[in-house]
């Protein structure tokens, strides 16, 4: 074979991020109740409907196929219908896009021994899901879990490897991504980050996969280091790269929060309805070390200034949730509500900010709000950096 040039040969056939490419198999690990699943469906839509909502890009929309094997239908529905009152998705953006299929509804056999074969491995789906997929215009195949689609000894690493080669085979033929879901070993990475040698059973899948990303809930030290409650530190999870064979290891972990979604569905029985745990992107509190003294000195202003007609902002919502300061900081430093939160409360430890008692001319009473200490504040030399 003739050397091509290097700007005449394709580039790779990314999907989603780094992470999901063309005919290659990806492998999620993860201990149970992180939210995989959540996470995995979440991924499906995004390429499903050509939105970046989980915080990775989408390079290429594409129908996408999700086997779960372990839940009845209703539950994944469940899941869907949460996923898509939290990011505002319409029901059109997934209409013939996003295929759900549920293994108590049929089983999925990628692989199991034939007996008559005197121990080699058979694929008595394979055939079928390739065509399947060839036919929709398939991107995304999710397999979760990946336990639940064979009929192997999983800790045989030849039986494995047979099991992965079939779905490597599948993602080329009809030039898809295929994403397995899988668990780690029992008790692995329950108290903080799992690692890829904490996977369930052979190494052969790991091995044999592109990328595999580790799944994992945020440890206790994790929580007090970023200033998070302890008892809001369950909802918090990491999604780091253990293994990246195409492409550069990403820079720090991709971190989401668990949000939970109420979808009104209650019945005379079960009034309350359905709270559904959805993923979203969450960052590290945004605290004075990586913003700049410039910007924090513009949202401080603000906040001195204060909501008009002689009101002072609030530290707390409460019963002031529309003087809440965190709208401020919100609106002119670009981030979330729970990191505003964070960032108030060092502030106050700080003594940046005091709450103090002021007279509401206009309410005519006391109340409680907060004051900017002016000496507190962040300085700049000439150049706008921090001293």
């Amino acid at each position: 074979a003739s050397l091509r040039a290097p700007g005449e040969i394709p580039p790779r056939a990314w999907l989603y991020g780094r992470r999901l490419i063309r005919g290659f198999v990806s492998v999620m690990v993860a201990p149970g109740g992180v939210g995989k699943s959540a996470l995995a469906l979440g991924q499906a839509v995004c390429l499903a409907t050509g939105r970046a909502f989980l915080g990775e890009a989408v390079h290429q929309s594409c129908p996408a196929w999700v086997f779960n094997l372990e839940d009845p239908a209703d539950e994944t529905d469940r899941r869907l219908a949460a996923l898509m009152l939290r990011h505002d998705i319409p029901a059109h953006a997934i209409a013939g896009r996003l295929f759900l299929h549920s293994g108590r509804t049929r089983g999925l056999v990628m692989a199991e021994l034939d007996e008559a074969g005197f121990g080699r491995v058979a694929h008595p789906d394979r055939a079928a899901v390739t065509a399947e997929a060839q036919a929709r215009g398939i991107g995304l195949i999710v397999v979760d879990p990946f336990v639940k689609c064979h009929r192997l000894d999983e800790n045989s690493n030849a039986q494995i490897d047979a099991a992965i080669i079939a779905w490597a085979e599948i993602a080329e033929a009809a030039r898809c991504a295929v994403l397995l879901v899988h668990h780690v070993r029992k008790g692995a990475g329950a108290n903080g980050m799992a690692d890829v040698e904490a996977a369930r059973g052979a190494r052969a899948l790991t091995d044999a996969a592109r990328n595999v990303a580790v799944l994992s809930p945020m440890g206790e030290a994790e929580a007090e280091r970023l200033s998070v409650d302890p008892a809001q530190r369950w909802r918090h999870v990491r999604l780091d790269d253990a293994k990246a064979n195409l492409a550069a290891h990403a820079s720090g972990a991709a971190w989401f929060r668990l949000d939970g979604v109420r979808l009104g569905n209650g019945t005379p029985d079960y009034p309350h309805g359905d709270d559904v745990a959805v993923m979203v992107p969450w960052k590290p509190p945004a605290l004075a070390a990586s913003l700049s003294p410039a910007a924090l000195n513009q949202a401080l202003d603000a906040i001195a200034a204060g909501p008009g007609d002689g009101m002072a902002y609030a530290a707390k919502r409460g019963r002031a949730a529309g003087r809440w300061v965190g709208f401020v900081l919100v609106d002119q430093l670009a981030i979330g509500e729970p990191e505003a939160a964070r960032l108030i409360a060092a502030w106050l430890r700080a003594g940046l900010l005091r709450e103090e008692t002021y007279h509401d001319t206009r309410q005519r009473k006391d109340r409680v709000g907060i004051r900017v200490i002016d000496a507190k504040r962040p300085s700049m030399t000439h150049t706008g950096e921090q001293q």
